[in-house]
């Protein structure tokens, strides 16, 4: 279970900063993937948080410990691939 959510949200990350980026104009990718894509991120990391508390809360360990290991690896990966991209296209 929490590879299968690692690998889901990492691959949700990846996705949407490919949208993010490829749907903006060139004149203005940078300020699309620092608004958008920082926005983003931490919406991913804190709704899986939330998620994961919630759960916790509710009895189900398995899927809340799941989604608190996939938000706190997420939050590091999304920064540095946020970073990445602001350098290449900032």
């Amino acid at each position: 279970m929490l590879l299968k959510a690692i690998l889901i949200n990492l691959l949700l990350l990846g996705v949407y900063c490919t949208l993010i980026t490829t749907g903006a104009a060139p004149a203005d990718r940078g300020f699309s993937i620092a608004i958008a894509g920082g926005i983003c991120i931490a919406m991913h990391v804190v709704i899986n948080i939330i998620a994961g508390l919630i759960l916790l809360v509710m009895g189900k360990d398995e899927i809340a410990k799941a989604l608190l290991i996939s938000g706190g690896i997420l939050a590091p990966v999304g920064f540095v691939s946020w970073l990445i991209l602001l350098s290449i296209f900032g």
